[in-house]
């Protein structure tokens, strides 16, 4: 093998390490506890009484064992889900493979999604900066955050759902590289956009878990939108510079400006008339019409799939003889629909979306207490998706510096005076990739803070939250390590201004002490994300925050 062949296979070290240390903390005792926690008591069940009829049905109580014939005690009478079909068909192919009495049936195939998911976040992250060591570092935070490790050790929806909301925001981004910096005709309306079609499709599955998966296909048809407007923008500039002969919008006279009814396009290099900006708006428009032509027909599409059982099999819920199944689908859906959006149950861990960013109030699935047979004074085994104080914090704060540094490029890139020379004519790498991971934030995270209409709202939710936060957190350490990040329009962006060789190296061995502490935290932590036995004072010493307990 040849030098470079080498070292092309080196490169794979470090995705592998980092898939590595995932896999172990989602697989490692996956079967413990051996009994149901929390909502598998309904996705569990469902899964295995869907894969045997086709749809959900009753079980005969609520006893969380699934020891012996309990397993497969479900009834034909056909049950009342109130999620779609699709993450209960994953849970189902893990209990297909190691059986509905096992841990490992019931949560295998969302911990395989778990992986999956740290997988998709180190691809985004090469994606997104064009840098290795910003992509390990982004899959080793999600690899070690608590909220994500513990939704994919259990057999839940949320977990699944994250998978595809990560899926469809990569493939949203593929979309945006055939566009950003390359130059389009403004007024050329785009048709074949195949990795808007995969973000549909993705998004759409999505949905088929949780219906909150429509919120991201929402939010990032919004981002395409502006991203196109941007783009076609700048292609104007660009049409407006080469007919002015190249001559700069910045020294060209006020009174052109004015009398022809423009603007100056502040560091663009060209003026843009109104005349223009209006057809460009209205280009934009159109092909935001085609992006969801696009789009929504392959959600829509991957979501009736996800049904099929219930289509196929007349003995769901909600199927009357003689009634169409799109009627009876559509009744069912407005039953769904109402249970949603009544749900105001009073629980101990329900949580208000405001607390979700700092993970102020866990939703504990699973506690344990005993002292007979303990070594310790007391016994403890605990699931509950505790941060990983340095991952979950940290990538908060990260979105609130990313989002600022952003704005102030853009409020730069805008102001002709604070800048000499020709405009930037191709988007800033970096306020591209923080609108990008902000966009992905907020559509999981906004949706519930605006929701009025019902109070029993968990922190578990905010899994969907975890890809994204680690993006930021990734970019925001590599910038302070001084790692450019590079785009693949063959932009480039860096921190400013640059540091010192010294401040620098001090620089990156602080960001090796920050992420080799969150990997001590994690391993000081799995212990109560994983239900591991352990003594009464080591449980409550992590219990940091009131709402923790």
């Amino acid at each position: 093998m040849s030098g470079s062949g080498r070292l092309r296979g080196l490169r794979w070290l470090g995705p592998a390490a980092v898939l590595g240390i995932a896999a172990i903390l989602r697989f490692w005792a996956l079967s413990r506890p051996d009994t149901l926690v929390f909502d598998e008591l309904y996705y569990v069940r469902d899964a295995i009484s869907q894969v045997a009829h086709g749809f959900p049905t009753v079980w005969p109580d609520a006893d969380p064992d699934m020891s012996g014939s309990r397993a497969t005690g479900f009834t034909d009478a056909p049950a009342n889900a109130v999620h779609p079909p699709l993450g209960k068909w994953l849970i189902g192919l893990g209990v297909l493979l190691f059986g509905p009495g096992s841990g490992w049936g019931w949560r295998s195939a969302v911990a395989l999604a778990g992986v999956a998911t740290v997988a998709v976040v180190m691809r985004l992250g090469w994606l997104l900066s064009r840098s290795l060591a910003i992509a390990c570092v982004a899959g080793l935070l999600l690899a070690v955050d608590g909220v994500h490790v513990v939704l994919t050790r259990v057999g839940l929806l949320d977990g699944l759902l994250t998978l595809f909301v990560a899926l469809g925001a990569l493939f949203v981004w593929r979309d945006g590289e055939r566009t950003i910096g390359r130059g389009i005709a403004w007024r050329r309306i785009v048709w074949q956009r195949p990795w808007l079609l995969a973000a549909g499709a993705a998004f759409g599955a999505a949905a088929a878990i949780k219906w909150s998966g429509l919120y991201p296909l929402a939010f990032f048809l919004v981002y395409a939108t502006v991203r196109d407007l941007l783009a076609r923008l700048r292609d104007a500039r660009e049409e407006g510079r080469a007919r002015d002969g190249g001559i700069p919008a910045d020294t060209r006279s006020a009174e052109h400006a004015a009398g022809s009814g423009a603007t100056p396009g502040a560091g663009s290099g060209s003026v843009v008339t109104r005349a223009t900006r209006g057809a460009v708006v209205t280009r934009t428009a159109l092909q935001a019409l085609v992006a969801a032509a696009i789009a929504l027909p392959a959600a829509g599409l991957v979501y009736l799939a996800s049904w099929a059982g219930w289509i196929v099999q007349p003995g769901g819920w909600g199927r009357t003889p003689g009634v169409p199944w799109p009627v009876a689908l559509a009744r069912y859906h407005a039953g769904m629909l109402d249970w949603h959006s009544t749900l105001s149950a009073p629980h101990p861990y329900q949580s208000h979306p405001l607390t979700w960013p700092l993970a102020l109030v866990p939703t504990a699935m699973y506690e344990s207490h005993w002292s007979d047979g303990c070594p310790w004074a007391a016994c403890v085994a605990a699931i509950s998706p505790l941060p990983n104080p340095l991952v979950t914090w940290g990538g908060a704060v990260a979105l609130l510096v990313l989002a600022v540094i952003a704005i102030r490029r853009l409020v730069h890139a805008r102001d002709p005076g604070r800048h000499a020379g020709p405009a930037r004519t191709v988007p800033d790498p970096l306020v591209v990739a923080a609108a990008f991971v902000v966009t992905g934030y907020l559509s999981g995270w906004l949706p519930w803070v605006l929701t009025f209409s019902r109070s029993a709202v968990f922190q578990f939710y905010a899994v969907v939250l975890t890809p994204f936060s680690a993006l930021a957190l990734a970019l925001l350490l590599g910038l302070l390590s001084g790692i450019p990040l590079r785009a693949a329009w063959g932009a480039r962006s860096g921190a400013r201004p640059a540091a010192g060789a010294e401040e620098l190296a001090g620089r990156r061995v602080a960001v090796a002490i920050f992420l080799a502490a969150a990997v001590v935290l994690a391993a000081l932590f799995f212990p109560v994300w994983s239900g591991m036995p352990v003594a009464e004072w080591f449980w409550r010493a992590h219990l940091w925050l009131p709402g923790w307990g």
